[in-house]
């Protein structure tokens, strides 16, 4: 595989417009056609008790006035399945827990409970919230699809891995900050981030160099090996930032740091926005020295640096694989 060219080109995706949103027919027909999911009996300790929880509020949509007011709503329906939630609590998980508002109002509109939202097919879902963004419809879908049979969810604290922690936090780390803006328009979350492919990555994210593509899997399977633990991530990561440990778990900057190290600091610079961390260094097989002397800029022609490199990128790595 080729990773690098020699002359760095930086990779700028540009965030592709979105389409004319279509406007749908009759609502009487969006919540009609289609086949219909199957509902779920739950035991009464998850269901939401219609006689205390009383007569469904009038809908707001969020505001930065009710953004209190919404998480309280929200906070009623932890541990509650989605078949007994109201129409206030659905949209306020949309708004919310998936941030989502641009979706609020069609919400509001059409999805009057969560026993109707787990029902509608993927097409009356996509009709009754005016949804044109193929990301946002799977991460939707996901994120609905985890409410219905919760118990089966693989990574739970995927959960907690927000759209601004991917596009702001965790990209950056793995050194594709200029793919930020078009993760955050997708509003690429734990869940789904989990699902995407290469083909995902050049067909939404145009995203068409090899290594940058290997750099986002291999990012996605450390998160995948800690469960999509953010804090057990962090702790790993200050632990060996004072010594030359757990390269896995390494930032492209931490790599920058180690390369300062080594005396090769000249050539560091070349490893900003290119996807190196430690992950892809350590769980690809293909990824070797050279691999890496190519993404730093080192001319064959200096065989002796590139052979010192080679020797202790050797010793870093090899304990981890």
């Amino acid at each position: 595989m080729k990773w690098f060219n020699t002359s760095h080109e930086n990779s700028q995706p540009d965030v592709k417009s979105k389409k004319k949103r279509k406007s749908f027919g009759s609502l009487s027909r969006v919540f009609t056609r289609g086949r219909t999911r199957r509902s779920i009996a739950m035991p009464a300790s998850e269901r939401l008790d219609s006689d205390e929880s009383g007569p469904c509020p009038k809908l707001t949509l969020l505001s930065q006035e009710n953004y209190q007011e919404k998480l309280g709503i929200l906070d009623q329906v932890k541990g509650v399945h989605m078949s007994t939630w109201k129409a206030n609590h659905v949209l306020a998980w949309l708004e919310i827990a998936l941030n989502m508002p641009m979706y609020g109002k069609m919400c509001a509109e059409n999805i009057k409970s969560g026993k109707v939202l787990l029902g509608l097919s993927d097409s009356e879902l996509n009709n009754a919230l005016n949804i044109v963004n193929i990301l946002h419809r799977r991460k939707l879908r996901l994120a609905i699809e985890e409410q219905r049979e919760p118990v089966e969810v693989k990574f739970p604290k995927a959960d907690a891995v927000d759209h601004t922690w991917i596009s702001h936090r965790w990209l950056p780390d793995l050194g594709l900050e200029q793919y930020t803006a078009i993760f955050e328009s997708h509003l690429i979350d734990g869940r789904t981030l989990n699902t995407l492919n290469k083909k995902d990555l050049e067909k939404y994210f145009d995203m068409h160099r090899k290594c940058h593509q290997a750099s986002v899997l291999h990012g996605v399977e450390l998160l995948r090996r800690l469960s999509y633990d953010k804090e057990a991530l962090t702790e790993r990561r200050s632990v060996c930032e004072e010594s030359n440990t757990d390269p896995l778990v390494w930032t492209n900057k931490r790599i920058i740091k180690w390369i300062q190290s080594i005396d090769l600091g000249e050539y560091s610079e070349n490893l900003k926005e290119s996807g190196i961390h430690g992950a892809l260094m350590v769980l690809e097989p293909s990824f070797t020295g050279d691999t890496l002397a190519t993404a730093l800029g080192i001319p064959p022609s200096k065989s002796y640096i590139r052979r010192h490199l080679n020797s202790e990128l050797e010793s870093l790595i090899k304990p981890a694989r």
